[in-house]
Formats: structure tokens, sequence, C-alpha cells
């Protein structure tokens, strides 16, 4: 059935075009009705113009041909495959333009993700929120360079400023000093000097004492400074040390006073008399031009052979001190001095009881008082 309006084929009985949408004639054309003439009644045929405010009025697809494709033919046939909507109302197209952002958000989201995966399963160590931060300036390219560059020289100032800072801190602060020191890449001896007093501060005196000998190891044969460390070793109580380091300077530096002064000093607050004693003698011996003191002199007491005991007839006493020492002695109990009788040789005593008593005397020192007692028949 043709419609009267554009000519189209339509269903039988159609009351409305599909193509145009105009009213379609109650009657059939000629050839349907059998008129051999054609001949038109115009009681039977009506043409109707589309009516605009038809609500059932169907949409016409219009025919769009690819360049150089024939009407009928297979391009047009590809052609209208690919053909986009119409649309009568605007509503109808903002629609379907949401929904068509929404399916390609879709389908991107979903290829992003994809690859994400991918690229998870090759690098162990791959970020997907930096790489995101990555596409945010692919979005826009311009941009995105120069947000990068900016952010590549923002990062590069940032960390030579760090590293310059650091720099000044290690080499220009005590605390900086303390730390190179402690991590055993100290500039020179200072370093270890300043740690030391920081850990004698903080009570660490072992800790202290271990610092300040390793500032001694970097600048050990300056005079002063070992000096300066034997002092501090006696500060952190460390004495043993502090003798190790005046015996040193001693060794060094025999004409020097001060260590000779400070380890008899020591030696003196420790109670060790015999090394103090010795070490007035090995003074004595190796620093030319100084003389004990007869207030700090020592001499040994005298000895007697035969000791105390009973003889019968008579006895022959022999004393004995240090070379170059005199020896006085008494033999009725008296206390002996420079005074009494000078031991020359050996002493006979006869029958009688004797207590022998007697001193050594050396350079104006006196020893302590050796006594015997002997009895003859």
């Amino acid at each position: 059935m043709k419609c009267s309006a554009c000519g189209e084929e339509n269903l039988r009985n159609a009351k409305f075009c599909s193509f145009c949408g105009a009213r379609m004639s109650a009657a059939l054309p000629d050839e349907e009705q059998g008129h051999p003439d054609g001949a038109e009644s115009a009681n039977e045929t009506q043409t109707v113009k589309p009516l605009a405010d038809n609500p059932y009025q169907p949409r016409r697809m219009p025919t769009i041909y690819s360049p150089g494709a024939q009407p009928g033919g297979k391009d047009q046939l590809h052609t209208a495959l690919k053909t986009p909507k119409v649309f009568l109302f605007d509503d109808e197209k903002e629609e379907e333009e949401r929904r068509q952002k929404a399916r390609e958000a879709a389908r991107l989201a979903a290829q992003r993700k994809a690859e994400l995966a991918r690229r998870a399963e090759e690098d162990p160590f791959f970020d997907d929120e930096e790489d995101d931060d990555d596409d945010d300036y692919d979005d826009d390219e311009p941009t995105g360079r120069g947000g990068k560059i900016f952010a590549a020289v923002i990062s590069i100032v940032t960390i030579m400023i760090l590293i310059v800072g650091a720099l000044a801190f290690l080499f220009y602060t005590p605390t900086g000093s303390r730390l190179r020191a402690y991590y055993g890449f100290a500039a020179g001896a200072e370093d270890y000097v300043s740690l030391a007093d920081w850990q004698l501060k903080s009570g660490n005196n072992a800790e202290a004492a271990a610092s300040y000998y390793n500032a001694f190891l970097l600048n050990r044969d300056d005079y002063d400074f070992a000096f300066t460390i034997a002092q501090r070793f006696e500060s952190c109580g460390a004495n043993e040390r502090a003798e190790q380091m005046y015996m040193y300077l001693i060794d060094r530096y025999p004409l020097e006073s001060d260590p000779y002064d400070y380890l008899m000093a020591l030696l003196m607050r420790e109670g060790k008399e015999d090394e103090y004693a010795a070490l007035l003698t090995y003074r004595a011996e190796h620093q030319p031009g100084y003389v004990i003191p007869p207030s700090e002199r020592t001499v040994a007491a005298p000895f007697a052979t035969p000791g105390s005991g009973s003889y019968t007839g008579s006895v022959h006493i022999t004393l004995a001190a240090e070379e170059g020492a005199e020896i006085r002695f008494t033999v009725d109990g008296s206390e002996p001095n420079e005074q009494s009788r000078l031991y020359t040789g050996p002493i006979i005593l006869y029958t009688g009881t004797y207590t022998l008593r007697a001193v050594a005397v050396s350079d104006g020192a006196t020893s302590e008082i050796f006594e015997a007692a002997y009895t003859v028949s």
C-alpha cells in the first residue's frame, strides 16, 4: 500500500505512513481496485500532508551515503549501519550523549584497570598512585610538561638545600662534630674531644675515656695536647690511663717537669708509696739538675747478719744498707741518729745482753730504725 504523500510502500490497512507519518487513504490505488484505465475518484483518493502534532508519528531515518557510495549498493548498506540517530527532542539527544560519555568512561576505566594490573605483574615496585599523578599531567600536555619541569627543578633545589644544610650542620656545629666522632669519621682530634666532653658531662665516664684516647691517637705528637688528655683521664676517673699517659710524656719529654709533678701527686692520692719512691729515684736519675728534697727522700733501713738470738762466747754482727748510705748504730737500746757511732766494720759482742739499733743516712734523709736483740753467754 503506497503512501499518497511520499509514495513509499506501507503495510496493508496502515492508518499512517511509516515514513512520513501522513494519514493513509482508505481507498486502494487503481491497480489494486481493478480500474484498468487508472482513473482516480476524488472521493476515494485523499492526499494528506504529515501531521506535525501527531503523537504517534514515526521517525523516518534519513539515508546517508558515504563518499562514492551508490544508492542501493553495498556501501550504502554499510553506511546505514553506522548512521547516527536523529532525535526530535533535545532532551533525548542530551540523554543519549550522557549515556555515550558514561559508556566511554567505563570503557576507559576498564582499559586503565587492565593496564595497571598488567604493569603491576611486570614490575613489583610499580605504584599506581604515582602513575595516576603522571596521567593527570598527561591530560593537559603543555601544562603537564611544564609542571613536571617545575617539579623537577623544585626537587633538585630542595635536595641541594638539604645537602648543604646537612654539611653545614655536620661541619659547623658542636652537635655535628660529636656525630662525626661518634660514627667514626671525625675530621680531627677535636671532634673526639668534643664528644668526650659531652659524654663526661652526661656521666658516661668509660665512654668519655675511650673518646679521649681516640683523640690522643690522632694527635699523639703534640706535647700540650697529650698532657691535656692525661688530665682529662684523671677527670673521668681513668687513673690507670692517666698514669700511662704521664709515663709516656716522661719517656718522650724527660726534661719537662709537669708530667713528673702530676704523676707524683696522683700516686700520693692513690697511696702508692712504693711507686712514688721509685718515681723520685727515676726522676733524679733521668732529669738533669733534679735533686730529691730531704722531705721527699726515703732511705731503706739497714739490716744485720746474723739476726736476733742467743749466742755462746761472742758474736760478730755485720750491718748493710743501700749504696751510698752510712750507718749509725747503738747497742744499749738508745735511739740512733746522725751523731751516733758510725758503722765501719763488724760489731763484736761478748757475754751479756744487747739491743742493737741502727739507721741508714743518705743526703740528709734518715731511714727507719732497725732493731735486734742478742744474748751472749
